[in-house]
């Protein structure tokens, strides 16, 4: 009896539905307006903020480090002290080099007193046997002496000169214990600290200087051509504009191997903003170009081929484009359709030709969290 009823339900619930109208859905949908493009492209690029000099720090010696003076962002002058090393193996080696010159000294000194006195015993037996007043053999054996001397003096000369660079060279690498600031600047990386042991040219900290900075970009290929022709180019940083000047564009690739650096000059003297701060680079290309801008998201592909849907009295039509090349922010350049054309940027999968749709109103700039 039951089984009867509910089938009865069903049977009831069918023919009542068959009986009504369907509505078809109208779906909302958001446009936007096809520009021209402008006389001006305007491309974005991420960029970086390089100091004018830059240069990581290293003890030329090699040692514990005993005293680390600063911190990464510590602004130093020229010749402060960054750094300092135990210096007890090197005061050790200055001891003993000091030493060895004195020593050196004091053998060249008695060589040369006797080589000053081998010549003046010689004068006197030249004198004697150009008088024949005594024999050939003297004179041969006087030479002699002047000879062996003389050797003698420039071979403890070349000893003490040694010994006098030997200290000159321990005085160096005590001086060499103590990392001093080469400019003006301030610290921008550290790389050891006080209590690590480290190699001679082994960095320890990175310098960077004050000043203008340059702000560094990195483009394709395709894209260094086009640098040539900038109009206008501003880094953009914590929502303010800096006109740039071009200063270099680079010939080989950077250490990525995929990108082309292209470096910048701030146009006006910079003081604000440290290196390594990071914002877009905005450049404006003169352009002679045809086509329409519209945004990416617009697009769509059916029956192979690139689309878009035009909206008018409350139809899509779909419509046939061709990409020129991608614009700047989220937009491209097409071919295809006119000035002026309603596009529609969203829903694009969920539609066909001709169907009839409600046009969505933007949500106003001031509807916070976009409730209204």
């Amino acid at each position: 009896m039951k089984l009867k009823f509910v089938i009865g339900v069903m049977i009831l619930f069918i023919v009542s539905s068959c009986g009504k109208k369907v509505e078809p859905v109208i779906r909302p949908v958001e446009t936007k307006e096809a520009k021209l493009i402008p006389e001006k492209l305007i491309y974005e690029y991420p960029a970086v903020v390089i100091a004018d000099n830059e240069a990581p720090l290293a003890f030329r010696v090699a040692g514990p480090i005993k005293a680390m003076n600063v911190e990464i962002g510590s602004y130093v002058k020229e010749g402060d002290v960054i750094a300092e090393m135990d210096k007890r193996d090197y005061e050790v080696q200055l001891k003993a080099s000091t030493g060895k010159m004195m020593a050196a000294e004091n053998a060249y000194k008695a060589a040369k007193a006797v080589a000053i006195n081998a010549k003046e015993q010689f004068r006197r037996v030249e004198t004697l046997y150009r008088a024949k007043a005594i024999p050939k053999k003297s004179y041969d054996e006087a030479l002699a002496g002047v000879k062996a001397a003389t050797a003698g003096e420039l071979a403890s000369l070349a000893q003490y000169e040694a010994a006098q660079q030997g200290e000159i060279n321990s005085k160096h690498q005590l001086e060499d214990t103590i990392l001093k600031a080469p400019y003006n600047g301030y610290i921008s990386k550290k790389y050891l600290g006080a209590g690590a042991v480290t190699n001679a040219g082994l960095p320890v900290v990175a310098i960077s200087s004050l000043g203008n900075g340059k702000i560094r970009i990195n483009v394709s290929e395709n894209e260094v051509e086009k640098m040539n022709n900038i109009s206008e180019a501003y880094f953009v940083y914590n929502d303010k504009e800096y006109k740039l000047k071009l200063s270099d564009i680079g010939k080989v690739k950077g250490t990525v191997k995929l990108a082309y650096p292209i470096t910048f000059d701030f146009e006006e003297n910079n003081k604000t903003i440290p290196s390594d701060s990071n914002g877009i680079v905005k450049i404006s290309f003169k352009t002679n170009e045809k086509g329409i801008i519209i945004p990416i998201e617009s697009l769509f592909e059916k029956d192979e081929k690139v689309k878009v849907w035009i909206y008018k009295d409350s139809k899509v039509n779909e419509k046939d484009v061709n990409i020129v090349k991608p614009y700047s922010d989220g937009m491209v350049i097409v071919t295809g359709i006119n000035e002026g054309d309603k596009i529609v940027i969203k829903g694009v999968h969920e539609l066909i030709d001709g169907q009839t749709v409600n046009l969505l109103e933007p949500f106003s700039k001031t509807n916070v969290g976009d409730m209204l």
